[in-house]
C-alpha cells in the first residue's frame, strides 16, 4: 500500500538520534545489524528504533474512566500505535502497549473496562491523536479548545457485573448535518483481560471485546476500499493508506 503523509510530527516523545554507531565489517554477513557483536544496548536500541520507523502502525485512542475521585474529572485518554488483535476465537481479544506511568492505564486497570477508537485518515483526527499523546493534563479537549468532545457511554454489563461510571466516547462536536461520529469508523468496547504482561517500563494490556460500535451495518460480504482504511503512523508522521499493490 502507498502512504500519504499527514505531517504533524511525532506521535510520542522520542529522544533525537544524532548518530548511530557503525557496525564492524564482517564479510560473512550482509546484515548490518548483525555485524557489530560488541554493540552496546543503547546503540542497538537506536538502530532498532530507526529501522522500525519504516513500519506503519495503526493509530488508536484508548479512553477509560477513573472509578474514584470527582466524576466530572474522571475521563482519561491516550494515543497508542501498538493496537492489534490477539485472537478472534472463541471471542475477540485485542492488545496494546502502554509506557508507565500512565493515568489512563491506571484508570482502565481500576475500572476493568475501556474503549478503543480507530480513526479516519484526516488532518483533524491526526491532530487529535497527537493531542492525546501529550498526556491528560495537556488535552485541549478537556479545556474546551478542541473540535471534539467526550460523551458518556454506558458500558455493557456481563456476568452480573455491577454498573459503574460511564466510559468516555469521543465524537466531533455536532452541527446540523453531522452525527459527530464520522471521524471514528468504529469503536471497540472492551473488558480488561485478567492477564497482562510487564516488560521493563511498559505494560502489555489485553482486553476482550464485548461490543463493536460502528456507524455502518457490516456483513461478511462487505468490501473494504482504500478510503475505508484507518489512520496509520510511521517515520514520526501520520499517514493515509493509498493504492493497493
Amino acid at each position: 500500500m502507498l502512504l500519504k503523509s499527514l505531517r504533524l510530527g511525532q506521535l510520542q516523545s522520542r529522544r533525537t538520534i544524532t548518530k548511530v554507531a557503525p557496525a564492524a565489517n564482517n564479510p560473512q554477513s550482509g546484515l548490518t545489524g548483525a555485524k557489530n557483536i560488541k554493540s552496546d544496548v543503547a546503540s542497538l536500541s537506536d538502530q532498532v528504533r530507526l529501522l522500525m520507523r519504516r513500519v506503519p502502525y495503526p493509530v488508536a485512542i484508548i479512553t477509560a474512566t477513573e472509578p474514584n475521585g470527582p466524576a466530572d474529572k474522571a475521563f482519561r485518554g491516550m494515543t497508542v500505535s501498538s493496537f492489534n488483535t490477539v485472537t478472534l476465537s472463541p471471542e475477540p481479544v485485542i492488545s496494546f502497549n502502554v509506557r508507565r506511568p500512565s493515568e489512563t492505564l491506571s484508570a482502565l486497570q481500576s475500572s476493568k473496562r475501556f474503549l478503543v477508537h480507530l480513526l479516519a485518515p484526516r488532518q483533524a483526527t491526526a491532530t487529535l491523536a497527537r493531542d492525546f499523546s501529550k498526556g491528560n493534563h495537556n488535552l485541549s479537549l478537556l479545556e474546551g479548545k478542541s473540535d471534539y468532545e467526550f460523551v458518556a457511554h454506558e458500558h455493557t454489563l456481563r456476568d452480573n457485573e455491577a454498573p459503574g461510571r460511564p466510559l468516555p466516547l469521543l465524537r466531533r462536536k455536532q452541527d446540523a448535518t453531522s452525527t459527530g461520529l464520522e471521524d471514528f469508523p468504529f469503536v471497540l468496547e472492551c473488558q480488561l483481560h485478567p492477564q497482562s504482561i510487564q516488560v521493563q517500563d511498559h505494560t502489555i494490556v489485553v482486553g476482550t471485546v464485548v461490543r463493536a460500535l460502528s456507524g455502518e451495518l457490516l456483513s461478511l460480504d462487505s468490501e473494504t476500499k482504500a478510503a475505508d482504511l484507518c489512520l496509520t503512523y510511521a517515520n514520526t508522521h501520520f499517514w493515509e493508506m493509498g493504492h493497493e499493490i
